[in-house]
């Protein structure tokens, strides 16, 4: 049973140098590294899922990082991808501040116990 056709990826002539130095990178973040191989390979006609297997990712992965590329082009696909974090959000450096020791929340503590 044959699959879907593919959806081609067409790579601006600017940009084929730049992604194909950043594919050989050893300097580079390996998430830059790692895209920049998959839209190569899919622009190449390679299937997604074929390149998904080789680069060991999820094909919804690189299905995403082609559709980053075709959206933003080379400065969406290159940049860090995270979400950044509100200021107010807990995790590293978020969060509520701590109690200093003159607050009321802290002086209503048993003795011996951590803020």
């Amino acid at each position: 049973m044959p699959g879907r056709k593919p959806r081609c990826l067409n790579i601006a002539a600017p940009d084929l140098p730049i992604l194909q130095a950043v594919a050989r990178a050893r300097h580079l973040a390996f998430y830059q590294v790692q895209h920049a191989r998959i839209v190569l390979a899919v622009a190449a006609g390679e299937p997604v899922h074929s390149v998904a297997s080789r680069m060991e990712c999820d094909p919804a992965t690189a299905w995403r990082v082609c559709r980053r590329y075709e959206q933003g082009g080379l400065s969406a696909l290159l940049a860090d991808g995270r979400r950044s974090r509100s200021a107010a959000s807990p995790g590293p450096g978020g969060g509520l501040p701590r109690a200093a020791p003159g607050d009321p929340v802290f002086r209503n503590r048993a003795p011996g116990c951590a803020v």
